[in-house]
């Protein structure tokens, strides 16, 4: 962001106070937001370094022009220009080069990119897909039903999106927990904020974690299955230019990626949603067709990508305010999923809404996933609903949120219920 692209308007109040990842808007976004959808729809942002757009009509102006708005680093605020440390570096250059792919290209590598995607998460695939997901959370719930107490986060909300995503994908299943490890590793690499000597044992889960797609990738060219993997492969290589080793790891870093945490974020919202109110859990168990309704209504109201990025590639008027090109925009999803010109009393959770929201976005870069999420996020409140009764919050703990620039979720989510 240069000095000619910051604002012209002096003392924004929503600009000084905006801080998304730290206490009070962490816990709750949701006041701030209001206000300056109300009063800077379209602000600059002193913390990030960028301008925030909060309001519906607003955010999907933006997420919908690839043209005027690039997806390039579209998924941290503040893309680094500098190189990272030495020691950092000695540890990353033995892995893959970062390169653009999915949710962090533009047309016309991104629609290459989708394709593949697309192809992988067929609707043939997804129709086979209901008996494995609920065999997994069938499971998963057989090891905490009779203790009555657990923390679901960890053991329910994550497990089972991971546990899926092997399956999806042919991976050993005994790589479940290096898998796990290895996808918080890049997700420090990615926000760079532990001290150095804890970021340089990530780059190492990393770069272990890089070489071990790797190896799967160089498995079905060689030996394709009737797996996602393999028809992400073997479609990348019939390309007129053919996706490199690269590309193809960035691809499955960022598949693998949103199949963990934007489905953990759902579950552990609708979780949440039905401990919080015993009437539409009585309700959800007594008749499970409300439950895809209700997930509509988890989506919108808890946001699971809560923000995504974009660079704009011309000058532009929005709300008001000039943006100017080369400026870094911020488009708040979970601000858009409350605006009350587009939801009535927005706070109130109405599972009869019809109004679409915006948790898997808008435009071409639109959620691949969605119908997936949808999917687990549904068979697990089935499951959590049938063999659960009267779950509730344990009393007396705070909820904190994990703190990123994309995603909404629960660090922990401690829930009991009447044990047999």
């Amino acid at each position: 962001m240069s000095e000619a692209g910051a604002p012209t308007l002096p003392g924004s109040a929503c600009g000084r106070e905006h801080s998304p990842l730290t206490s009070p808007m962490l816990d709750d976004p949701r006041p701030f937001y209001a206000r300056a959808r109300r009063d800077e729809p379209v602000f600059w942002s002193e913390s990030l370094g960028l301008w925030v757009v909060t309001r519906y009509e607003d955010v999907c102006a933006v997420a919908k022009n690839a043209a005027r708005f690039s997806s390039a680093d579209s998924i941290q605020p503040k893309p680094s220009t500098a190189p990272p440390p030495p020691e950092l570096l000695a540890e990353l250059v033995q892995g893959f080069p970062l390169l653009p792919s999915l949710v962090t290209s533009d047309p016309p590598d991104h629609t290459h990119a989708r394709a593949l995607v697309v192809r992988a998460l067929s609707l043939r695939r997804l129709a086979a897909f209901e008996p494995i997901l609920r065999e997994i959370a069938e499971g998963l719930v057989d090891r905490f039903a009779a203790r009555g107490r657990v923390e679901l986060v960890e053991a329910f909300a994550i497990a089972l999106p991971g546990n899926f995503i092997i399956d999806l994908l042919g991976l050993p299943k005994e790589d479940l927990a290096r898998v796990n490890d290895w996808t918080t590793d890049s997700t420090e690499i990615f926000a760079m904020q532990k001290p150095l000597a804890q970021l340089v044992e990530h780059a190492r889960g990393f770069v272990a974690y890089q070489h071990y797609l790797a190896g799967a990738i160089e498995e079905r060219r060689a030996r394709p299955r009737d797996d996602a993997l393999s028809d992400i492969v073997t479609g990348a290589d019939a390309l007129d230019r053919p996706f490199g080793m690269p590309e193809l790891i960035n691809m499955l870093l960022q598949v693998i990626f949103a199949g963990y945490e934007t489905t953990a974020g759902l579950i552990a919202a609708g979780a949440l949603q039905l401990a919080l109110d015993p009437e539409l859990f009585a309700a959800a168990k007594r008749d499970p067709a409300i439950i895809p309704p209700l997930i509509e209504e988890v989506l919108r109201t808890a946001s699971p990508i809560h923000a995504m990025y974009r660079t704009a590639n011309e000058d532009v008027e929005l709300g008001g305010v000039r943006i100017r090109k080369g400026d870094r925009l911020q488009i708040a999803y979970i601000s858009a999923n409350h605006d009350e010109r587009r939801f009535d009393d927005p706070l109130r959770f109405d599972i009869h809404r019809t109004t679409p929201h915006l948790a898997f976005g808008h435009g071409i870069h639109y959620c691949i996933g969605a119908p997936l999420a949808r999917l687990e996020g549904r068979i697990a409140l089935e499951v959590l609903t049938r063999r659960l009764p009267g779950l509730r919050l344990v009393p007396d703990q705070k909820l904190c949120y994990f703190p990123s620039a994309t995603a909404r979720r629960p660090e922990s989510l401690e829930l009991e219920w009447a044990a047999p």
